[in-house]
């Protein structure tokens, strides 16, 4: 599994969310449906949380200040792609490649 945040998006995402903020990151998760599935049925959703408050992280790192995890309960959903995150006309765009 690899998470990458273009600097671009890395730049709306905290803009947007007003991030980085003590004690808060930026939390994928797995929502049912939704336009982009890297499995089928779920596609990858985010909140802003505060880290005490995910109880097993299982996958975190950091862009340019902005703390991103994954609850370990989700990894299943991530694992096996490299996920890029970029922003084009203000809406956020997801890529996906599988990892070999």
């Amino acid at each position: 599994m690899n998470l990458e945040l273009t600097p671009k998006a890395v730049e709306w995402l905290k803009k947007e969310l007003e991030l980085p903020e003590d004690g808060k990151v930026l939390h994928f998760v797995v929502r049912y449906g939704g336009e982009f599935q890297l499995k089928q049925g779920f596609s990858p959703a985010f909140n802003v949380d505060f880290l005490k408050d995910i109880d097993e992280v299982g996958y975190e790192t950091t862009f340019d200040d902005l703390h991103v995890v994954i609850a370990e309960k989700d990894v299943w959903y991530y694992e096996d792609h490299q996920l890029t995150i970029d922003i084009e006309n203000d809406e956020i765009v997801y890529r996906a490649q599988v990892k070999n």
